[in-house]
């Protein structure tokens, strides 16, 4: 069996189990990162920052944040390419956003509170 043949099928595995799970509720929203001590890694840690491995992601896949930190091609290409396939796949196919979420978010109502002055 080829490398691309494996690639191709975890890939898909992973973007069918990349729905389950729960999203994590914090209002942090610009860059998810792993840092030391506080989660686990599937990957391997660097400077107290988790460079991110297959197994980290699925948590991915559940979060609500716009980018993330850090992935190196070097050292674990496949979980890159799952991942940038994943994010072409939503690209592509989107799925429903919980829109009131982002609404409710302190930061946004204060936002508009102060608009509505």
């Amino acid at each position: 069996m080829s490398m691309r043949r494996v690639s191709d099928d975890f890939c898909n595995v992973w973007m069918i189990l990349c729905n389950l799970g729960h999203a994590d509720h914090k209002e942090f929203l610009a860059v998810y990162v792993k840092w030391a001590e506080t989660v686990r890694c599937e990957g391997k840690w660097v400077r107290a920052i988790c460079i991110l491995g297959l197994g980290d992601l699925h948590d991915l896949s559940t979060r609500r944040e716009f980018f993330v930190n850090k992935f190196d091609i070097e050292y674990e290409p496949l979980a890159f390419e799952c991942a940038e396939r994943w994010l072409q796949h939503r690209v592509r196919c989107p799925v429903k956003t919980d829109v009131e979420f982002y609404r409710r978010l302190s930061f946004v109502v204060a936002h508009y509170d102060r608009l509505s002055v």
